[in-house]
């Protein structure tokens, strides 16, 4: 009698335990199987293509590293089709305040006095400005970079015209010591500063436009009356 009973037990216990596991596999949370490089395709790449099409943070906030990847200082002589005299700087910077926005920053001056020609004859009076200076910032997003150059526009007192880039409004800015081209395009903005009296006056949109469109890879555009 007592071997029966152990075999009643035995098939009521197994069922249980059976039951038991399932219960506890459920309560898990569920962990997506991610397939090996040996797997063979299931036939339903949704899923994978939607990840691939995530753009990589670091190619869309990102901005040049070296001034000769945005422009070579020969090029800014050619375009300029005059020489320059001082040196060319590079002010590169990535680490900036979290509310600013602003991911990276690259700024390249050319012609800039050097360390000796910065000597001023007075305390008041201010070192002489590069004869072109670019700068490309990077910000979070499109939204962030274009209320950049909004900011800009509305704290100017300079004249304003506006001037399309590549399907895009760019502005260019005069003023007294300088004259300026901005522009958002995407997460980045763009700002050209020109040194009045590097070349002569009815010239310098031309030249201004001429250094957009190689800071940008496109065709130069006509101006904009």
């Amino acid at each position: 009698m007592s071997r029966v009973l152990r075999r009643c037990l035995a098939v009521v216990v197994l069922p249980a335990a059976v039951m038991l596991s399932g219960c506890t596999d459920n309560d898990e949370p569920e962990v997506p199987e991610v397939p090996g490089e040996t797997d063979e395709p299931t036939g339903d790449t949704t899923a994978t293509e939607a990840v691939d099409a995530t753009p990589d943070p670091t190619s869309t906030l990102d901005v040049p590293f070296e001034c000769s990847e945005l422009m070579s200082a020969g090029r800014v002589v050619q375009i300029l089709q005059t020489s320059l005299d001082g040196e060319t700087q590079r002010v590169y910077n990535e680490d900036f305040l979290e509310d600013s926005g602003r991911t990276g920053r690259l700024t390249c001056r050319y012609g800039a006095p050097t360390g000796g020609e910065t000597a001023s004859p007075s305390p008041d009076s201010e070192p002489e400005a590069p004869a072109v200076e670019i700068a490309v910032s990077s910000y979070i997003d499109e939204e962030t970079a274009g209320g950049r150059i909004d900011a800009t526009l509305g704290s100017t007192s300079r004249d304003i015209e506006p001037q399309t880039m590549g399907g895009n409004e760019g502005y260019v800015l005069t003023g007294q010591d300088e004259v300026t081209f901005i522009m958002a395009e995407g997460v980045r903005t763009y700002v050209i500063a020109l040194r009045r009296g590097v070349v002569a006056e009815a010239a310098e949109l031309v030249v201004m436009l001429d250094l957009a469109a190689e800071m940008l890879g496109l065709d130069a555009p006509t101006p904009e009356s």
